[in-house]
């Protein structure tokens, strides 16, 4: 029974809700309020004479008040009326500008994009690309989301953030764009002898103090790996979140720091001799970096404006590993 009772005032409190208000009845009046005439308003409505006025008595009826005072053939809004108009007309431009955006959205023209790199590739990679997004999508709104590379695919799993510019695990359930090839690089202090060569096996690290990114960055699980198969033990001076730091360490002279040709992009180098590419048994240290976004959720429109800007920029200045050859060099 109380069932039943619950169903019935439901019942009744929907028959007796105030009325939802038809966008299409409400461009109907306010066309005919307008001109007050529904002879010229029906030409613009593309309808006819007879159903306008039908349109006209159902707005009347569904909000139980009168909005036009017929005196013989005119037309006269009456004070309800009236007070509608202005805000009928105010309420249709809201939702013509809304269903415009919605359509500049699925032409990803505009809307909300949340970035995730590493601090790195923020400062040599994003801040030429967002400087291009303002100018040709100038409607869209990009946000940046920073973190270490194990952070940056945690938040694109979670939402966090729906595109990543990352470098992806052997294992993986994401959607990407392959980038670039990203190598790892020893930015030797400006105060030690110079390498008369471009590579520099891992090897010769081992009696010098290093400056390292945290575990969690793409560049030092890389680094890790190498130095596992070459049974290397190292000492390690400071580890990082931010290869700023352990480039300006470096540059004081206090260790080698290991960074990706990645970071390398946007930094003025006094001696290019200075930046090494390290390598292994004669194979550069690298991976491969990509745009990586969650396939399990929805795509958002604005991704691809930005993914197009993304490979135009890398396109016009690409980042690739130095060519092998010429002399590999072993510290001193």
């Amino acid at each position: 029974q109380c069932i039943y009772q619950a169903i019935a005032d439901a019942h009744h409190a929907y028959e007796n809700a105030t009325p939802m208000l038809d966008l299409k009845a409400l461009q109907c009046f306010v066309v005919v309020a307008e001109r007050l005439s529904v002879s010229r308003a029906a030409p613009l409505l593309h309808i006819s004479q007879s159903a306008l006025s039908r349109q006209i008595q159902a707005l009347e009826a569904s909000l139980g008040v009168r909005l036009f005072d017929r005196v013989g053939r005119r037309l006269l809004l009456t004070a309800v009326g009236d007070d509608l108009l202005p805000r009928a007309a105010s309420l249709l431009d809201q939702a013509s500008a809304l269903s415009s955006r919605v359509q500049s959205m699925a032409q990803g023209e505009i809307g909300v994009l949340k970035v995730g790199a590493t601090p790195q590739t923020i400062e040599g990679l994003l801040s030429r690309v967002l400087a291009t997004m303002r100018v040709h999508y100038p409607s869209i709104e990009i946000s940046l989301v920073e973190g270490s590379n194990d952070y940056l695919l945690e938040q694109v799993a979670a939402g966090g953030a729906h595109v990543a510019i990352a470098a992806l695990p052997e294992r993986h359930a994401f959607a990407h764009q392959e980038l670039f090839m990203a190598t790892l690089y020893a930015a030797m202090p400006p105060q030690w002898p110079r390498s008369r060569g471009r590579h520099l096996d891992i090897r010769s690290l081992a009696r010098h103090p290093l400056l390292l990114l945290r575990k969690g960055f793409m560049t030092r699980a890389v680094f890790d790996r190498a130095c596992v198969r070459a049974n290397l033990h190292l000492h390690t001076v400071l580890e990082s979140d931010s290869t700023q730091s352990i480039l300006a360490l470096a540059d004081a002279g206090h260790g080698v720091a290991v960074v990706s040709s990645s970071a390398l992009l946007g930094r003025r180098a006094d001696d290019p001799r200075r930046f090494i590419s390290l390598t292994l048994d004669k194979e550069p240290l690298g991976h491969m970096v990509s745009a990586v976004w969650n396939p399990k959720r929805a795509r958002t429109s604005v991704l691809d404006p930005f993914l197009r800007a993304l490979a135009a920029d890398i396109a016009a200045r690409p980042i690739r590993p130095p060519a092998l050859g010429g002399s590999r060099q072993s510290m001193p």
